[in-house]
């Protein structure tokens, strides 16, 4: 346990100390444009098609990103009462 949070905390003092680098910036706000732009579109036409609301999960999607989606699936699979659904990514 101890190996686990010594390397959580290397690595989120590298990530603070590489934000002052202009080209970390950019590449790392790509990504997030990326995550959200695809994932929320995902999140949006699945609760379309399914008849699922989606307005939480697009909010922590683009606010919090995996987390939006985790909960998108797990809204699913309540409101489609199915928990086979949760890891069904397609369809």
């Amino acid at each position: 346990f101890e190996f686990l949070s010594t390397q959580g905390f290397v690595k989120l003092s590298a990530m603070m100390e590489m934000r002052q680098y202009p080209e970390f910036v950019s590449e790392e706000w790509a990504h997030v444009l990326a995550w959200d732009l695809f994932v929320g579109r995902f999140i949006y036409l699945d609760g379309t098609k399914k008849n699922i609301p989606t307005p939480h999960s697009l909010f922590f999607c683009f606010l919090l990103g995996p987390l939006g989606l985790v909960l998108h699936l797990l809204t699913r699979a309540f409101v489609l009462k199915d928990a086979n659904t949760i890891l069904e990514l397609e369809d």
